[in-house]
């Protein structure tokens, strides 16, 4: 069964290891702005590794709302730590070896398997932005079925502050 993220509704619990930043749980320390989670095809691909720098760089960006970020994919230890060297990224949480189906059915994020592309893993997410408010409920998201559509961090940023002001949207019955 596949979940559909619902604004307002609780997020799905979501606990991972991090390179550097030891055990990672998304209930746990929350700051008052809550956290922007990102999942990413991983490290054979050249939108998501432009995608996570820029993260990196700007993560005072986030922080000054009080949100922190983190970055995870189903790359194991080896491949997260080759991307985290490669794109220098120093601040941002990296996620590694998780169970990729059941997150997937989890927090609603398409998988792609056997993809032709060139060190591709055989299954890997496909791009999911998700804002889960310091509550715990999903704030906002945005879940891709190919990775074509990467928000810069300005448009992520722009989006959060907005939608912090009203209530829910996109949380009616289908």
């Amino acid at each position: 069964m596949h979940a559909r993220l619902v604004p307002g509704r609780p997020a799905p619990a979501l606990r991972f290891e991090t390179l550097g930043h030891g055990a990672w749980d998304l209930a746990a320390a929350v700051p008052p702005g809550g956290t922007f989670v990102v999942f990413h095809r991983g490290q054979f691909c050249k939108w998501g590794r432009n995608a996570l720098k820029e993260l990196d760089d700007r993560i005072g960006d986030f922080a000054i709302r009080g949100l922190r970020v983190v970055a995870l994919s189903a790359d194991d230890r080896a491949t997260t730590a080759k991307l985290q060297e490669g794109m220098q990224l120093i601040r941002l949480p990296l996620g590694h070896s998780v169970d990729a189906r059941a997150l997937a059915a989890a927090w609603g994020v398409y998988l792609t398997a056997e993809s032709p592309e060139d060190g591709a893993p055989a299954l890997h997410f496909e791009p999911t932005l998700v804002w889960v408010r310091a509550d715990g409920a999903i704030g906002l998201c945005c879940c891709q079925s190919a990775p074509n559509l990467w928000p810069d961090a300005t448009s992520v940023l722009r989006a959060i502050d907005t939608t912090q002001r009203f209530p829910a949207r996109g949380a009616a019955p289908a």
